[in-house]
């Protein structure tokens, strides 16, 4: 028995995750010639090479390709089964999928019959893996004039019915000025609808301050830049905001050579809540276990510290608070009894 073995056997909470980024190729692959997407798409072997291969500046184009090749209830069931599949093995039970319905209702969907086919695959993986998902759909940087729709989705009797528990706003920060989605996240307030943001990555730390000025997040994704800028640390700490972090991300888009590089002592130093997570992992080669041991390998985070990082991820989720310190109960307890079989004294040491 191993900190490793440990850290695969933790129960843990994923927090950012993204539907269509976890989706397996074999699994792709068989949905696109049930759909003969093969016969009439044309460069299809391309595509699927970016899939497996991905041009990281072209991800967003990417994703948007591949979501039309899902044309039927069940191949959207399947994705959602299979992402079910792929947390419960890492012994994640509860996890907020980030979702853009858009991009299917741009396929010919009803919102309905997307979000219950997504939920039809979502109940049978908790049904026979344990594993508890819940929605968080997508507005993006790009395209604030279905804003509207989205939040609307997001408050209706069948969104909260099938466990939609919040919005998010995700994509490239200089798509559109911010100014362009206020009214969306004024809605959102009035609808008490959770909102949780991507900043930090064009803009930096200009991106966050802004972001937590107009849209008060519940949440932050990824952060980015906000290491080396007082301002926002101090904001991020003193509003009490959680940072999911997904260091593979920050590797494959070029801003770290190393997963030693990320500032993750730094963060974690100056009293940032942070949450650790894999994002899109299908095209990061990451999982949630690669992340968390990452973080004890390169990082050199304590094991204390890492289960601190794991019980952030539970503190900070969408559960209302009842649900919320179940889970955390739960956790606690699981996490004292594994030490006591997968580790040496040395090892378990805070």
């Amino acid at each position: 028995m191993s900190v490793e073995s440990f850290i695969r056997a933790m129960p843990k909470a994923e927090l950012h995750i993204h539907l269509e980024g976890a989706i397996r190729l074999e699994t792709l692959r068989v949905i696109a010639e049930q759909n003969d997407i093969p016969e009439t798409l044309k460069r299809y072997a391309d595509w699927l090479d970016l899939v497996e291969n991905p041009d990281y500046s072209r991800l967003d184009e990417i994703v948007q390709a591949i979501s039309q090749w899902l044309q039927t209830p069940d191949d959207l069931s399947l994705m959602a089964y299979e992402l079910g599949v792929f947390l419960a093995k890492q012994n994640v039970k509860y996890a907020e999928v980030h979702v853009n319905p858009v991009l299917y209702i741009e396929n010919g969907f009803s919102f309905e019959q997307f979000i219950t086919a997504i939920s039809d695959g979502r109940d049978r993986a908790q049904r026979g893996w344990g594993i508890r998902m819940v929605w968080i759909l997508t507005m993006t940087r790009d395209n604030p004039r279905r804003s509207d729709d989205i939040l609307r989705w997001a408050s209706s009797a069948a969104g909260r019915k099938v466990g939609v528990i919040g919005v998010g706003l995700s994509g490239p920060e200089d798509a559109q000025p911010i100014g362009q989605f206020e009214r969306a996240f004024r809605n959102a307030e009035k609808k008490e609808l959770p909102l949780v943001t991507r900043a930090g990555d064009v803009l930096g730390a200009e991106g966050i301050l802004e972001i937590i000025e107009t849209a008060h997040p519940s949440r932050l994704m990824d952060g980015w830049g906000s290491a080396d800028a007082p301002d926002a640390l101090h904001r991020l700490r003193d509003d009490h905001i959680p940072l999911d972090i997904c260091i593979a991300r920050q590797l494959c888009l070029g801003h770290l050579e190393s997963y030693a590089a990320y500032p993750l002592r730094q963060l974690y130093d100056e009293g940032i809540i942070l949450t650790v997570n894999s994002d899109l992992p299908s095209f990061y080669k990451t999982t949630l276990n690669d992340e968390y041991l990452a973080v004890v390998e390169h990082c050199d985070f304590a094991l204390g510290e890492v289960e601190e990082l794991a019980l952030n991820a539970v503190r900070s989720s969408l559960l209302p608070d009842d649900e919320r310190t179940a889970l955390l109960a739960s956790f606690q307890a699981a996490y004292t009894i594994l030490r006591n079989e997968h580790l040496t004294s040395a090892e378990s040491a805070p």
